[in-house]
């Protein structure tokens, strides 16, 4: 289902002051490992606008998603296997044309589960389906890829750049589509958030997809291109991302049948927060 290069995601040596009595040694804090307790819920918010110039005119379309995932973690030959099943979902889909069209919970088909390994992603096996008009929108193929960045372990000073690439396609009923993302990471430090000690982490993110859309047999091609940029808050003592933000900012173009190709900016955050 994907491919990837193995280079890195990094982190510092003042995971040491942040760890309590008992939590992992430097040398740990930036590996994955079997959380105590083996279980985690993470909320993520994404809002999308599509900029559209349109044989009718310009127009925009946006969507909204909001998915309350919880995760469960067991030992693995690759490291750990991690399970997620959506608690809540709800999402909304606006077209000029359309009006509003919404989803929930019921639209939502199969778990996330994901191997990974002590840096990061190892295998993506499942992730949830998003059914009906609001599909295209969804985040969750890459969802795996957002919870479980690539660490290299081990200690990393403050001002360090790394690369982590992703090369993914997922297949399903309504669409295709292939990903490749280039991932820069700088540490930037320690930080503070509701009084416990996190490591800030820079995220620059070049990404190219192309997406095929079927509906009702019509085809949909979209080629895009930019950028994804934002931070991650990273736990040494949980060992997991306690909160990520991105900002994407793409621009491409849509073709279907014989209506020739328009142009389309993509631009809207998404946002991840580990609440337990």
């Amino acid at each position: 289902m994907n491919g990837r290069t193995l280079p890195t995601l990094g982190a510092a040596a003042v995971a040491a002051g942040c760890a309590g009595p008992g939590g992992p040694s430097p040398a740990d804090a930036f590996t994955y490992a079997v959380p105590s307790p083996p279980d985690a819920v993470y909320q993520v918010a994404d809002t999308m606008s599509i900029d559209m110039a349109s044989p009718l005119g310009d127009m925009e379309v946006t969507g909204t998603g909001t998915v309350t995932m919880a995760l469960a973690f067991l030992a693995d030959p690759g490291g750990m296997r991690v399970t997620g099943t959506v608690e809540t979902f709800s999402g909304t889909f606006t077209n000029p044309m359309m009006g509003t069209q919404t989803a929930g919970l019921d639209d939502v088909g199969g778990n996330l589960e994901v191997v990974v390994g002590r840096h990061g992603v190892e295998e993506l096996v499942s992730f949830p389906e998003l059914a009906g008009p609001v599909a295209p929108m969804s985040s969750f193929p890459a969802l795996g890829y957002l919870l479980f960045p690539r660490v290299p372990g081990g200690d990393v000073d403050p001002g360090t750049t790394w690369v982590d690439t992703v090369n993914s396609s997922t297949e399903t009923e309504a669409m295709s589509s292939t990903t490749n993302a280039v991932n820069t990471y700088t540490l930037v430090g320690d930080t503070v958030v509701g009084g416990r000690g996190l490591i800030h982490i820079a995220v620059a993110v070049e990404v190219e997809t192309e997406t095929t859309i079927r509906e009702g047999g019509t085809s949909m091609i979209q080629k895009m291109a930019g950028s994804s940029d934002g931070f991650v808050l990273w736990d040494p003592e949980r060992r997991l991302v306690a909160y990520a933000e991105y900002e994407r900012d793409v621009a491409g173009t849509m073709s279907m049948g014989g209506m020739g190709s328009m142009a389309l900016t993509v631009t809207g955050p998404t946002k991840i927060r580990l609440q337990g």
